[in-house]
C-alpha cells in the first residue's frame, strides 16, 4: 500500500480526505483503550445510559466543531468562468464561485476557468481536474489530478506548490505550465523564474526556458532546455527510465555529453546525482569545462553524493540559490511533523 495517502500518507492528497481529516482529527484517541472488564446488570445500565448520552454529546460537539472549522478557514479562492460551464463540486460556474479546501473544479472540454489568489493566478485549461488543499498563509496548495494549469505568482519562492500524482511542484517566483496525462504523467515548462519538483527525496530544478518530465514511481526526471536535440532529449530519457543494460545507459550518458552545450550545464548538474561510478566522473569533468566547481566541491564529494556540495556548485551556474529550496523543504517537513 506505499504510496497510497490514505495508508500511510505517502502519495498524493486527495483534497475530500484532507477536509475529512481536519474535521474529524480532534477526535482522534491518542491514548489506548482501558481494559474491558464484565459489569453488573445494574452497573451495565447505567454504562449504557452514560454511553448513549456521551455519543449524543460527542454528536453535537462534532456538529459544532466542523462549523467551528469551516468559519475559521475562513473563504476559500474565487473561481471564474473564462469559457463553456467549469463545475465546482455539483455547482455550475457561471460567472464566479468560491472554490473551498476539499473542493473540485472541473471543466470539460469547451470550459475554461481562473482561480484568483492574493500571491497570483491559475488559469486551468479544458478537460482538467484541480482540486484545492490549502489557502493557509504561505502554503497555498492545490492537487492537478489531469489536465492542464498555468500558473502566475508573484510570491516569495516557496508559498504555492502543486501536488500531482509523481511530484509535488513548488513554486519559486515563476510562471509555468503544468499538464498530467490520464496515466499520471507530468510535464511543466517554465517561463520565469524557476520551479521545484520534488518527490520521495529525488529532486529537479527547473529555470525558465527549461522542461521536465515526472512518472509515477519514478518521480521528476531531468530537466533541459526546450530547444536541445531530439538526440539530447531520447538521451535524457534513456538515462531517467534506466532501460536496458548498464552499457546502454553509459552510451546514453556518453551521447548527452557530446550534445551538451554550455547552457545545458543544468541538465548535467542533475545527471551528477542521477548516474553512478565512472559516468558521475564523466558528468563532473564535461560540468567543470562549461562552470568550473567553486574551492569547496571535490571530485570525492560528488561521488559520494554530498549534498552541500551539488548545492553550491548550482549556486555557481547563474540561476539562483538553493537555499530557496531548502528552506521550504525545511518548513515543509516541520509542517508534516506538526500534523
Amino acid at each position: 500500500m506505499s504510496g497510497d495517502y490514505l495508508w500511510d500518507h505517502s502519495g498524493p492528497r486527495d483534497p475530500e480526505t484532507v477536509r475529512l481529516e481536519k474535521e474529524l482529527g480532534a477526535f482522534g484517541q491518542a491514548d489506548p483503550p482501558p481494559a474491558l472488564r464484565v459489569l453488573e446488570p445494574r452497573a451495565a445500565r447505567a454504562w449504557t445510559f452514560a454511553w448513549a448520552m456521551g455519543m449524543a454529546a460527542a454528536v453535537i460537539a462534532l456538529v459544532g466543531f466542523v462549523w467551528q472549522t469551516r468559519t475559521a478557514a475562513g473563504p476559500g479562492l474565487q473561481v471564474t468562468r473564462l469559457d463553456g460551464t467549469p463545475v465546482v463540486g455539483s455547482r455550475r460556474v457561471d460567472d464566479t464561485r468560491e472554490l473551498g479546501v476539499g473542493r473540485w473544479l472541473e471543466t470539460d472540454a469547451n470550459a475554461r476557468a481562473r482561480i484568483d489568489m492574493e500571491i497570483g493566478q491559475v488559469e486551468v485549461d479544458p478537460d482538467s481536474r484541480v482540486g484545492l488543499l490549502s489557502t493557509k498563509p504561505g502554503d497555498y496548495r492545490l492537487h492537478l489530478a489531469r489536465g492542464t494549469m498555468h500558473a502566475f505568482i508573484w510570491a516569495p519562492p516557496g508559498q504555492f506548490a502543486v501536488e500531482t500524482k509523481s511530484s509535488t511542484a513548488i513554486d519559486l517566483g515563476c510562471a509555468y505550465t503544468l499538464t498530467v496525462d490520464d496515466e499520471g504523467v507530468g510535464h511543466v515548462a517554465v517561463t520565469t523564474g524557476w520551479v521545484g519538483f520534488e518527490w520521495q527525496g529525488r529532486e529537479s530544478f527547473i529555470p525558465a526556458g527549461a522542461v521536465c518530465v515526472t512518472r509515477p514511481g519514478l518521480g521528476p526526471g531531468t530537466p533541459h532546455y526546450d530547444d536541445v536535440s531530439p538526440e539530447f532529449r531520447a538521451a535524457i530519457e534513456t538515462i531517467d527510465l534506466k532501460v536496458g543494460p548498464a552499457a546502454h545507459r553509459t552510451e546514453a550518458v556518453q551521447r548527452a555529453l557530446s550534445l551538451a552545450r554550455p547552457k545545458d550545464a543544468v541538465t548535467l548538474w542533475h545527471l551528477l546525482s542521477r548516474v553512478e561510478g565512472d559516468d558521475r566522473d564523466r558528468v563532473f569533468d564535461r560540468l567543470a569545462e562549461f562552470v568550473p566547481p567553486p574551492a569547496s566541491v571535490t571530485r570525492d564529494g560528488i561521488r559520494s553524493g554530498r549534498h552541500d556540495m551539488l548545492d553550491d556548485w548550482w549556486d555557481h551556474l547563474g540561476l539562483g540559490t538553493a537555499s530557496w529550496w531548502r528552506t521550504w523543504k525545511q518548513t515543509w517537513r516541520d509542517d508534516k511533523s506538526r500534523k
